[in-house]
């Protein structure tokens, strides 16, 4: 099964599934189960007929309720789940350069010129400036994160406190990698264990 929509029917009758057209699309899992198995094991059902404006909602309806397993892309009007070889890959890039690039032998607008240079100021000045984060919003943001569980104990394996993984940086005012040495290997921390 295979679910597909078009505002066009008979432009999907005559130039997508054409043998022609068919043999240049190889691709596509659709077209190469036709190939294969030839027109006669098909058949074309229409399953409703819409305003043109609800073609990918109704189109993303039937891909949700009948999951169909000739579609490659689940979700409907978008690439989003095909793969695309790296010769497919350069041949786009072929044919966005130069004359076929849609930007080619244009220029912005001053103003729009303008607005793009305050854009990136603004950008750039938010990318430098330090963030400050106060020790409190440090450990509460480490209990939002799932990690493991880190059980600090003393010489005497005493548990002294347990800790979420990132929580317990924080609490020895060490980073995180400090703590990963010593995780786990029998050795002490300024007299303590993490396990």
């Amino acid at each position: 099964m295979y679910v597909g929509s078009s505002i066009n029917l008979s432009n999907i009758f005559y130039q997508d599934y054409s043998l022609a057209n068919l043999k240049k699309k190889e691709s596509s899992l659709i077209y190469r189960a036709i190939l294969k198995y030839g027109y006669s094991n098909f058949s074309l059902d229409i399953l409703e007929y819409c305003e043109s404006s609800l073609c990918t909602l109704r189109e993303q309806y039937y891909l949700d309720l009948l999951k169909p397993e000739y579609n490659i892309c689940k979700i409907a009007n978008s690439r989003l789940g095909s793969k695309q070889s790296e010769v497919t890959k350069i041949k786009i890039g072929i044919n966005q350069k130069g004359k076929n690039n849609h930007f080619y032998g244009k220029t912005h607008t001053y103003e729009t010129r303008k607005q793009m240079h305050f854009s990136l100021k603004y950008l750039i000045r938010v990318k430098n400036k330090p963030r400050v984060v106060t020790l409190e919003t440090k450990l509460l943001m480490s209990l939002r994160c799932k990690g493991v569980s880190v059980k600090v104990f003393d010489k005497l394996n005493n548990l002294i406190k347990e800790f979420p993984s990132t929580s317990v940086a924080i609490y020895f005012g060490v980073s995180n990698r400090t703590i990963s040495r010593y995780l786990d290997k029998d050795k002490s921390y300024k007299g303590f264990i993490f396990i």
